[in-house]
């Protein structure tokens, strides 16, 4: 199991709380365990717009739908 810590967040807007609670429900996360996968994403998402060479990034769609899948991170309905 990782190394698990509290994360207590001021000033944060009540309807952004309500919003990524219902995204982790709808995935069957814990909040924990949702904003731990958007922090993985936006690493992921910075190594997408810095290539190596310094040429134009180019991401398919069937890549961050890939990745969006392997973090359960999915759109989901309902």
């Amino acid at each position: 199991m990782p190394n698990m810590t509290n994360l207590n967040i001021r000033h944060i807007d009540a309807a952004a709380v309500a919003k990524l609670k219902r995204a982790a429900a709808a995935r069957g996360m814990t909040l924990g365990v949702y904003v731990a996968r958007l922090a993985d994403l936006h690493d992921l998402a910075r190594t997408w717009t810095m290539p190596d060479d310094l040429s134009q990034a180019y991401v398919n769609r069937d890549m961050i739908t890939d990745e969006l899948t392997a973090l359960g991170l999915q759109t989901v309905t309902g």
